[in-house]
């Protein structure tokens, strides 16, 4: 099955407890003692304390690809062409 038939994600949800200087609280709806602040310019327009939200988590399969061969292909550079899974290599 090709990377792009499936999808990884997971979503939960979150309740806004606070807005202050450019941050919401966020806290998960099903455990208050878990919670995080994120950037209030991250969430939609108009958010309110106590507006409920929904947080999906998507696995970028093809994001992760692309920088692996980004990682390798300096590796290659700075091993001056030779294995690029070496892990030692000389300025």
């Amino acid at each position: 099955m090709p990377m792009n038939d499936r999808v990884a994600s997971s979503e939960c949800r979150l309740v806004v407890d606070s807005l202050t200087e450019g941050f919401a609280r966020l806290i998960f709806h099903d455990d208050a003692q878990v919670y995080f602040d994120c950037p209030a310019r991250l969430l939609p327009e108009g958010i309110r304390e106590g507006d409920h939200l929904r947080l999906t988590f998507l696995r970028d399969d093809e994001a992760r690809i692309r920088e692996q061969a980004e990682v390798k292909s300096l590796l290659r550079e700075l091993t001056q062409g030779g294995d690029p899974d070496q892990k030692d290599f000389y300025l």
